[in-house]
């Protein structure tokens, strides 16, 4: 089996120097952020000089500039970022019948059985690579493995503009050395409890007993321990699963503290996943909110509808009660959508909620022709006019979000 993992590098960053006609090169130090006059005001992302500088996602804007007072700042444009992505995954989707995105800014594809169109894997990775560059001037890193953890190490590997192959052969030379928080799904409160125990290493991880990793972390501790062996038994599929629910969710350019910026925060982030719905052909009967805190304390509710919709507006009255239910104005920093028990049937309404919502739906149509011809934010609620966002916004399907 081969299996490709392109990843689009430092895309926010990467997108603003595309778009800049020259203005700027991937050698310039620039920084994609809040605005950062205001106190908190963070890094969305950077291009890799100003990484080099110890500049990361996530920092404080004023700390950032400390670091690399040189950097220029730019807005956020997710947009833009959408329609990079678009491109990105037509390229994709032309090497291989079966894919699977992975974020805005990422994608797996099963090779096998395509090697009489594109030659090995690995020339395929170098035309991928290639392509991207022409004709959407952005980078990728592409990791050619055997499975699907192997892929995405391989593109972690070497950064930017690289293809790394990983395979039985050379994945201790290659993998053993590197920190064990860079092994795939090893996180930061799992990384703390393995330094403790003197593991620091994804081969140190490798060389304990399995048994004994399994009694300290339960099922995870196996499955760490064949991940660090390169084991990964998952499988891309060219069934497409059916759609179970559509999320959407964003990490804020700075906090929020008032209700007023929590709400255009989630009404921006319901526009953007009704969108993806009524493209979907699909309504949603459950809406689910999610808020993450400056102290990264973690909060969510769901409410199921009446009756499926695809409205923004009928969303959006929905989801805002549970977003202020949760917030009682403490400092926001992440707010997500999910719209999820997904049908493709239209009910029934009464003669009164007919008329009311072919009037929001002729509204969603007129800005969904819109920005479908001139891009997403060519049309903005006044709402949302202040609001930014993220490279860690995610513009897929997760069905994890509903239980």
């Amino acid at each position: 089996m081969s299996i490709l993992h392109v990843d689009l590098n430092s895309f926010y960053a990467s997108c603003a120097v595309a778009d800049s006609c020259g203005k700027y090169t991937t050698e310039t130090p620039l920084i994609v952020c809040g605005d950062p006059q205001k106190r908190h005001g963070i890094v969305l992302a950077a291009t890799y000089p100003v990484k080099r500088r110890g500049v990361r996602a996530g920092m404080p804007v004023w700390q950032a500039l400390a670091l690399c007072p040189k950097a220029i700042t730019v807005a956020p444009e997710y947009g833009r970022y959408m329609e990079y992505s678009e491109a990105f995954m037509q390229i994709i989707r032309s090497y291989s019948p079966v894919t699977m995105r992975y974020g805005i800014d990422e994608s797996y594809l099963d090779y096998a059985g395509c090697e009489h169109l594109f030659g090995a894997p690995e020339k395929a990775a170098n035309l991928i690579r290639e392509r991207v560059k022409r004709e959407l001037s952005l980078t990728v890193s592409v990791g050619v493995g055997e499975n699907m953890i192997m892929a995405k190490m391989g593109s972690d590997y070497k950064k930017p503009d690289a293809v790394t192959v990983v395979n039985a052969q050379n994945w201790e030379r290659l993998m053993f050395p590197l920190p064990v928080e860079n092994l795939m799904y090893v996180g930061r409160a799992s990384a703390k409890r393995l330094h403790a125990m003197g593991v620091q290493t994804i081969g140190d991880l490798a060389r304990q007993d399995q048994a004994a990793l399994q009694a300290l972390f339960g099922v995870n501790g196996r499955a760490m321990w064949e991940r660090a062996h390169g084991r990964d038994d998952t499988r891309l599929t060219s069934e497409p699963e059916p759609q179970k629910s559509v999320s959407h969710s964003t990490t804020l350019a700075r906090d929020a503290f008032g209700d007023a910026a929590v709400c255009a925060a989630l009404l921006q982030q319901t526009e953007y996943a009704a969108y993806r719905l009524r493209r979907l052909e699909l309504r949603a009967s459950l809406v689910g909110v999610s808020l993450r805190y400056a102290d990264l304390r973690y909060e969510s509710a769901q409410k199921r509808l009446p009756r499926a919709t695809d409205v923004t507006d009928e969303l959006y009255s929905a989801l805002r009660p549970l977003a202020l239910a949760l917030h009682h104005g403490r400092a926001v920093r992440q707010v997500g959508v999910s719209l999820g028990r997904l049908t493709g049937e239209a009910e029934q309404l009464s003669m009164f909620e007919d008329a009311r919502h072919m009037r929001m739906c002729a509204l969603d149509g007129t800005t969904d022709a819109l920005r479908n011809k001139y891009g997403f934010d060519v049309v903005r609620r006044m709402r949302t006019m202040n609001f930014t966002h993220t490279e860690k916004d995610e513009f897929t399907p997760f069905a994890r979000h509903f239980n």
